[in-house]
């Protein structure tokens, strides 16, 4: 009896030994399991950068940000557009030195080849800033690709105002304000009418600052109508006056076959206003012209 216990004790410690070298075999297995984890992380890392540097030549947008918008102005420095996205405003500006240019080909443009109207993506490095002013100012841009040729309905309003804002210039005398009414107008965004509202008051400011004597004054430029110029003061209802102003309406049905029509007028007073009727804006690879109807004065 005394043997078979001796027996079964000796079972029993085997077994226990069996038992301790499979869990100091799966803990070891555990263990590398896991310090193969924290192996790799590092080494993921490494060849995160390496796929970093290899996007840096054929996908450079890993480390880039990239603006649609449309094109406003653009000249040998400068280039103004509207930004994608921004209902109310968007209209920024960056620089054209050091940067490239192509086409949708991917064929590399000139700077003097751009046009307002086109739509263009530009591409700026990530830790690019922009300068808190109106415009906004964007830095960092490196490159420009268009994306098609689009009319340039701002630019052709631009100029449609300058020549109304022209004829008759003794309305224009010592006005410090001119009022836009485009709320009847179909051709313009939001957007577009703010950046119509800035390009006309750069305009103004611009022709007051080269006459001999400085002009007038600084001349606020605003998207109003008269019964908003009324309820707000400024024009005397009255007496039919706008003594501090000008207000310019434009009427335009939409753009078909790139051509539209359109009705304008510069209001003083009830006596002093002149207007042209049934005009007619074209567009031609993008770029717009115009012809006055028949003019009235009162």
């Amino acid at each position: 009896m005394k043997k078979i216990k001796e027996k079964k004790r000796g079972g029993i410690f085997l077994y226990t030994l069996a038992l301790c070298l499979v869990l100091l075999t799966g803990c070891s297995s555990i263990q590398r399991q896991s310090g193969g984890d924290k192996r790799t992380e590092p080494r993921g890392n490494v060849s995160s950068e390496v796929g970093n540097t290899s996007r840096e030549d054929n996908e450079p947008a890993a480390r880039e940000f990239e603006i649609t918008g449309k094109m406003i102005t653009a000249d040998e420095n400068t280039i103004l557009f509207l930004q994608d996205g921004e209902e109310n405003g968007g209209l920024a500006d960056f620089g054209t030195s050091d940067v490239l240019f192509y086409d949708q080909e991917g064929t590399e443009l000139e700077a003097k080849a751009l046009r307002p109207g086109m739509r263009i993506a530009l591409s700026a490095a990530a830790d690019s800033t922009s300068v808190e002013r109106y415009p906004l100012g964007i830095t960092g841009v490196h490159k420009v690709r268009v994306l098609e040729q689009q009319n340039d309905v701002v630019g052709l309003y631009l100029d449609i105002l300058k020549a109304v804002y022209g004829a008759d210039t003794a309305l224009n005398d010592k006005i410090t304000i001119a009022a836009l009414d485009l709320t009847k107008e179909e051709n313009l965004s939001k957007q577009e009418k703010e950046a119509l509202r800035y390009l006309f008051w750069s305009y103004l400011t611009n022709a007051q600052e080269s006459l001999p004597d400085g002009g007038s004054g600084h001349i606020d430029v605003m998207l109003s109508t008269w019964e908003e110029l009324t309820e707000e003061g400024l024009i005397d209802k009255e007496n039919l006056d706008f003594p501090e102003g000008i207000l310019i309406t434009i009427k335009a049905g939409q753009i078909k076959n790139d051509s539209f029509r359109f009705d304008v007028e510069k209001w003083r007073s009830g006596l002093g206003a002149i207007g042209y009727d049934s005009c007619e804006g074209t567009f031609e690879d993008g770029a717009g012209t115009y012809r006055l109807g028949a003019a009235w004065i009162s």
